[in-house]
């Protein structure tokens, strides 16, 4: 067992061969993921195109509605997944609790999957909107196989390869863009459903050959999932919320057309999100086992200095790059969701803020402080609710309401960075958090003074709009340097 770094010191030489590879995974899986995210953002703009805004607002409901069905299973995916690291490389005893524990989290996830459904089925004969009617129909179709399809994820993470796992994250990606394009030019919204639907059923036959579905109910290893999911679930609750509580607002006090434009701007911006899903995903099984085997400090200082601190200093910046190339592609390929073009600018760059909070959960985990997490994410949901609703009550474009969402990721990924220090025992967690930080909050500012300045969305405009991004961009220039030299030594 290697000696933890000092106390108030993060190592900068911790583990460098698995740092190497570290870099050579998150690459090869940034790779697959890329395609992944390629296939749901044509799926997404091959919807808008064929429903149109009002029509793809419903869609967009439904997806809302089905972000949130997965936090009925009260986490019991989270320990699940700890529960098949522990036992993995055991002998059969341990293949033995591997299987009790997943034969009870799927069959407790049925059960939960299955009454949502049928409430759903019911409360869409007693509603008198037509398209509310329609979507609760397409929740049912749809909540078991996503369910479903999300223990068979979890099993093929943890139990086989990260090659494997990507390959059926494409293949997933793949089915439900062809599926759902083909049935929505056929029939329209319920036609999206429907593809929604058996794209799932196809994916979970796929896996059939790897994975085991043996649903039971069993009370104690169902109990110790739950130990560990229900404070995790209360948190994901709280922070899909805090990602969604602006889109309710826009739908409660818009309608379902201005949704449209707003998921839109959401669903051109979702692969800014999904790279430090990458990360998190490549990670996980480090910074589980290292607090396992040489304690929670140790695993914290060697997960910043691994993981947080290169995202938070490389990622930003591009994506601030590529705010100021948001608007005249939007402008060229779908003009007529160009009022969408604001509020994702915004999204792209929340995706930072986002994927700092999605790392440093990933660390709280590992230290034991989930129950933190709710109180941290409640807190945040606040502040964005409370400025979504001021800023659509107002008239506000919806750029402001985007700066809300965005204010609101912010607050969490602070505090949960801040939590993470602490329990990391640095002398100066104020320092460390700052330098996490302030490349998310200069580039957001270069971007944002870029767009006001240069407006404009041709050719011209756009080319000399990342030309000056980059010159404001300047002072992190030496930073990001160094950063990028000591991931790949």
């Amino acid at each position: 067992m290697t000696t933890p770094p000092a106390e108030g010191v993060i190592s900068a030489t911790a583990h460098p061969q698995r740092k190497g590879r570290l870099l050579q995974r998150v690459a090869a899986y940034s790779a697959a993921r890329g395609v992944t995210e390629g296939l749901f953002g044509i799926r997404s703009m091959v919807l808008a195109t064929v429903l149109g805004p009002a029509a793809f607002g419903g869609w967009a409901l439904l997806r809302l509605s089905m972000r949130y069905a997965g936090l009925a299973g009260l986490g019991v995916f989270r320990g699940m997944e700890l529960e098949l690291m522990r036992t993995q490389g055991r002998t059969a005893d341990g293949l033995d609790e591997a299987r009790a524990a997943a034969g009870a989290a799927l069959g407790f996830i049925l059960s939960v999957s299955g009454a949502m459904a049928i409430t759903a089925i019911i409360a869409s004969l007693l509603v008198h909107d037509t398209q509310v009617a329609m979507v609760l129909r397409g929740f049912a179709a749809a909540v078991i196989l996503e369910q479903v399809y999300a223990y068979a994820l979890v099993w093929t993470r943890v139990r086989t390869t990260l090659r494997r796992y990507a390959r059926l994250e494409i293949t997933n990606a793949a089915l439900q863009t062809m599926f759902t394009a083909a049935f929505a030019a056929a029939w329209g919204l319920p036609g999206a459903f429907i593809g929604l639907a058996c794209a799932s059923a196809t994916a979970i036959l796929v896996t059939t050959a790897w994975v085991e579905f043996r649903p039971a109910i069993r009370l104690a290893p169902l109990a110790r999932l739950l130990r560990v999911g229900v404070p995790v679930a209360v948190s994901m609750l709280l922070g899909t919320a805090l990602s969604t509580a602006d889109r309710w607002v826009v739908a409660g006090f818009g309608g379902t057309r201005l949704l449209g434009y707003y998921a839109f701007a959401a669903s051109v911006a979702g692969l800014a999100g999904s790279f430090a899903w990458v990360v998190r995903t490549v990670v996980f099984p480090d910074v589980y086992g290292e607090a396992r085997s040489r304690g929670a400090v140790a695993a914290l200082q060697s997960h910043f200095e691994r993981a947080v601190l290169p995202f938070a200093r490389l990622y930003p910046p591009l994506l601030g790059l590529l705010s100021c190339l948001l608007g005249p592609a939007i402008a060229l390929v779908m003009p007529k969701y160009l009022p969408a073009a604001p509020p994702a600018r915004l999204f792209l760059l929340s995706g930072g803020a986002a994927g700092l909070v999605s790392l440093g959960a990933l660390g709280t985990v590992a230290a034991g402080r989930q129950r933190s997490l709710p109180v941290i994410s409640g807190s945040a949901l606040l502040v964005t609710l409370a400025l979504s609703v001021l800023a659509i009550r107002n008239g506000a474009a919806l750029e402001a309401v985007a700066a809300a969402s965005f204010t609101g990721q912010l607050i969490y990924a602070a505090a949960i960075l801040w939590l993470n220090f602490r329990e990391s025992k640095v002398a100066e967690p104020g320092r460390y958090l700052r330098q996490a930080l302030t490349p998310l909050l200069w580039s957001t500012a270069a971007a944002l003074l870029v767009g006001r300045l240069l407006p404009g969305l041709d050719p011209a405009s756009c080319a000399l709009g990342a030309l000056a991004y980059l010159l404001l961009l300047a002072p992190l220039g030496p930073t990001m340097v160094r950063e990028w030299h000591n991931v790949r030594s």
